[in-house]
């Protein structure tokens, strides 16, 4: 069926969030705002291009804190973000 190869690409995507978080977190630990801004972007796009709007909206609050170089704000969002991924399921309605 043409849905079965898109669902094993969000599958994949899904199961790379945890590491996507990771390299968030590590970006913040450098106060690298620069990888994490792009970091971020990257996830917007993803979030949004896979059908999780609100991962894309968390992402872009992230950006724009990364952007802004304001550390504790970057911390809160990635905060939510984790907690966002760690709930994000692939749809298994087929």
């Amino acid at each position: 069926k043409e849905d079965a190869g898109f669902a094993d690409i969000v599958t994949e995507f899904v199961a790379g969030l945890s590491g996507h978080v990771t390299i968030l977190e590590t970006a913040l630990k450098k106060a690298d705002f620069d990888a994490l801004k792009v970091s971020a972007h990257q996830l917007k796009g993803s979030g949004g291009g896979y059908g999780y709007p609100v991962l894309t909206e968390r992402a872009a609050t992230l950006e724009r804190h990364a952007a802004a170089h304001s550390f504790n704000d970057c911390i809160k969002a990635i905060e939510e973000l984790k907690g966002i991924c760690a709930r994000v399921v692939p749809d298994a309605a087929e």
